[in-house]
């Protein structure tokens, strides 16, 4: 028996306990703990709706993780299992542990998005997880950065149009990512005070993926593994729903670039009833881009715009290039006819697309298409690949409105 070894081993996980039992104790902290009246979720072809209107940040966290108690239990034992077979990881737990005491995200979401931090409180109560757990579960470009130490996970792909006479500006994404997330698709209806409103895509648990507000501001993310976040940077979820809470573009624009960059690198398309631009957040800061080559369109992969992409392998970054260039053929001149079945249609053709036969490992778990249409912005979501799952349309004066055939 090696003595020396076990000996390091109690070092390290004392020093994880401790830090574990000093991040339980800021948890504590919150300016309310009412309990709020549970709404019903409500499962449409395959997502869960759910609206919150709490008028406390746990309030809402709360009915969030009441209302979807056994969903959440179920994506995160899916994600504590993928961690486990995917990364060779044999005691998840520890796992969890080390990526908490090792960063410092909590110090930026505490400083920047507090609110998010005691909604993500409510969560876990209502759910019945443990706040740790579920604060890391949030993360999972950063928890995989952290983990593989090099980035080969990285996925989704994004576009944005605007500027059209007749027709609304529209943005969306396929979200590509592990499977784990079955069967936990939700749209957060929340209603804020003051006649603020979001619509967001989520998997139960989290805070946000992406969405849109009822000021006809929209916002849909992307990994960038090609540059560096921020150490001790807020994380993706808690930024999307910041941005909703903006009132315009140029608000959302303001607020990346006061964060000094992300806890991972991100890019983010967000738009509004003007415009819509793609937006890399990363350790160098926050960098703009408002059209390609002059057109009244963006798009992203997962690398930066400015790279030089003969520095690439042709596979590298899951064929990031690949996919940008099919986005770029699509839209090249073309930005002007774009209305939401369009942008359906780009998101099913291959290699945007990733589906479970061509990519297993990492499908569009989600293809939203984003309509900034002013008075009443709207969303359109598929629960997996939109060549084999339907979209349902969701806005602010219906709820719900309707699927398709």
């Amino acid at each position: 028996m090696n003595i020396a070894r076990i000996n390091t081993m109690t070092i390290l996980l004392i020093g994880i306990m401790w830090g574990s039992l000093c991040f339980a104790q800021t948890e504590i902290k919150t300016t309310s703990r009412t309990i709020p009246q549970v709404p019903s979720a409500t499962k449409i072809n395959g997502i869960y709706y759910v609206t919150l209107d709490s008028s406390t940040p746990y309030g809402r966290g709360y009915q969030h993780g009441a209302s979807l108690r056994y969903v959440i239990q179920k994506g995160v034992a899916q994600w504590k299992q993928w961690i486990n077979e995917t990364l060779g990881k044999q005691d998840v737990e520890i796992e969890i542990a080390e990526f908490i005491h090792d960063t410092d995200y909590l110090k930026g979401i505490r400083k920047h998005t507090p609110d998010l931090y005691e909604e993500l409180q409510g969560i876990s109560k209502g759910a019945g997880v443990d706040f740790q757990t579920l604060y890391a579960y949030q993360m999972f470009d950063e928890l995989v950065v952290y983990v593989v130490k090099k980035y080969r996970l990285a996925h989704c792909s994004g576009f944005g149009v605007y500027g059209r006479d007749s027709l609304p500006n529209i943005l969306g994404q396929n979200n590509d990512l592990p499977p784990y997330y079955a069967g936990t698709h939700t749209v957060l209806r929340i209603k804020y005070p003051h006649n603020h409103e979001a619509m967001v895509f989520t998997w139960a648990g989290l805070l946000a993926q992406n969405g849109v507000n009822n000021q006809n501001l929209g916002v849909t993310m992307n990994i960038v593994p090609t540059a560096k976040g921020q150490k001790d940077g807020v994380p993706m979820p808690y930024i999307i729903r910041a941005i909703l809470e903006q009132q315009n573009r140029e608000d959302a624009v303001a607020f990346l670039k006061s964060l000094g960059g992300s806890a991972a690198p991100m890019n983010f398309i967000i738009g509004d009833a003007v415009k819509v631009v793609t937006v890399e957040n990363t350790a160098e800061g926050a960098k703009v881009f408002e059209d390609f080559a002059g057109e009244r369109w963006v798009a992203h992969t997962n690398h930066h715009l400015d790279l030089d992409v003969s520095t690439l392998k042709a596979k590298a970054v899951s064929k990031t290039v690949e996919r940008l260039v099919a986005l770029e053929e699509m839209l090249k001149g073309k930005a002007g006819e774009v209305d939401a079945g369009r942008a359906k249609e780009i998101f099913q053709t291959k290699p945007v697309l990733k589906n479970f036969v061509t990519d297993p490992g990492f499908p569009t778990m989600e293809s939203i298409v984003i309509e900034l249409i002013p008075g009443n912005p709207r969303i359109h979501v598929s629960p997996g690949p939109p060549d084999s799952n339907r979209y349902s349309t969701f806005d602010f004066k219906q709820g719900y409105v309707a699927t398709e055939k």
